[in-house]
């Protein structure tokens, strides 16, 4: 049964791959299929990280990443929902809530007004941050919210690849899950040509590699500390990598066409 009710389009049928094209598996269309399987997967990421967090001691915030989930599991046609922006995103936030932090403390510590301007800066930070990197993913601004407000569970130099880390697993399973009916990251229109078979650019996939590796060297923690130090290292690189190939395309371009307005 389908029926289109002003701005929301109800499907109530079988779960099949018609259900999961762009134009109906998508926010805007209440479907049996993005009900059952979007939810099911967003829910069952979550108890994944939470089970890894605990077995390789490395500490994450599931808030923010638990709306990460959603989007992973849910609205994967979205360019926020494309590894590059989950992980690059996380990443980035995470300093700039602490940078915001930071300056919110040095600005007005001590009085009413600390946290509203840690919150307030935090965001910032991370905003900015996130669009220079193209790493733009909405439940990142409550990584970087976080700090302002609650003590982190883990020391804060690592919070921004530990929140990679975590970051990395959703796109891990955003590939598995999502894969059963579809292709993802989905061709979109800056994604266009396979690479790898992959919807991606070849740099991306390159520091999305960086970053799986590192999730399996930074997993090792509690086994073998040393690779879990390597690990570190390479999520780093992985990220940059991943962030900052836009801007060598850019600067190593000959030259800049600026399109004229009329």
């Amino acid at each position: 049964m389908h029926k289109k009710l002003n701005s929301v389009h109800i499907r109530i049928g079988a779960i099949n791959k018609r259900e999961f094209e762009r134009d109906v598996y998508r926010p805007g269309v209440i479907s049996l299929s993005r009900i059952i399987w979007g939810s099911l997967g967003g829910g069952l990421l979550l108890t994944i990280i939470g089970i890894l967090s605990i077995s390789t001691g490395i500490a994450v915030l599931y808030p923010p990443l638990a709306a990460t989930c959603f989007i992973n599991s849910t609205c994967v046609y979205l360019r926020v929902a494309r590894p590059k922006p989950v992980i690059v995103g996380h990443f980035v936030a995470s300093i700039g809530g602490l940078a915001g932090v930071w300056a919110g403390e040095f600005l007005a510590g001590g009085t009413e007004l600390a946290v509203p301007l840690k919150l307030g800066l935090a965001v910032l930070f991370a905003a900015i941050l996130m669009q220079v990197f193209d790493a733009d993913h909405p439940p990142a601004a409550a990584t970087a919210a976080i700090p302002a407000i609650l003590p982190l569970p883990m020391p804060v130099h690592l919070f921004p690849v530990y929140m990679a880390w975590g970051a990395t697993i959703t796109v891990l399973f955003a590939f598995a899950w999502n894969r059963v009916w579809f292709e993802f990251p989905a061709k979109d229109d800056d994604h266009r040509i396979k690479h790898a078979g992959l919807f991606m650019d070849r740099s991306q996939i390159l520091g999305l590699g960086f970053c799986v590796l590192s999730f399996v060297l930074m997993s090792c923690k509690e086994i073998a500390p040393s690779l879990h130090s390597i690990g570190i290292w390479l999520m780093t690189l992985g990220v940059l990598v991943l962030g900052l190939h836009h801007l060598y395309d850019f600067f190593s371009a000959d030259r800049v066409i600026i399109p004229k307005v009329t």
